[in-house]
């Protein structure tokens, strides 16, 4: 992407802040230590041993009591009605407009034990999938430029 996604648009912090009005404790995987002032809220680097997002996710489960609502950084175009519809739902794995699972996006369900697998398909295997309708298409990550581009010229 050339650029760090997870600064992009200030998202993080606006989502953060979303959720805190909303009345929920939230908490941002910021990465590694030296990431923790980039964003406002309790930050919490990666462990040192987590060598993928399965490891960090595993970490959170963990360390955290009841169900967890997982946010990617990079949903630009999630709304506000998104979000809400994404914290309607019941635990399980949101499907965007397109079929696509998204599983940054996926509730746990309390008292879940994460399996040792390494892929996100594998380590959600087991969860509902839970169809987001008319949000499906805001459900997109940004993992290419030309993606980026296109948001860059819809945000001017």
């Amino acid at each position: 992407m050339k650029e760090d996604k997870a600064l992009l648009f200030d998202n993080v912090n606006q989502l953060n802040q979303r959720l805190t009005d909303l009345g929920f404790t939230t908490v941002i995987a910021c990465g590694n230590k030296n990431r923790v002032d980039l964003f406002d809220g309790n930050c919490i680097p990666d462990p040192s041993d987590a060598d993928s997002l399965s490891d960090v996710i595993r970490f959170f489960v963990n360390s955290t009591e009841g169900e967890i609502q997982f946010f990617p950084c990079d949903m630009y175009l999630l709304s506000a009605e998104s979000i809400q519809s994404i914290l309607n739902q019941l635990p399980g794995i949101p499907v965007d407009h397109n079929g696509r699972e998204q599983y940054t996006l996926a509730r746990t369900h309390s008292g879940w034990i994460p399996s040792k697998q390494t892929t996100l398909r594998e380590l959600f295997a087991t969860f509902p999938r839970n169809d987001m309708g008319e949000h499906g298409i805001e459900l997109m990550n940004f993992n290419h430029p030309d993606q980026l581009e296109v948001l860059s010229k819809l945000n001017r």
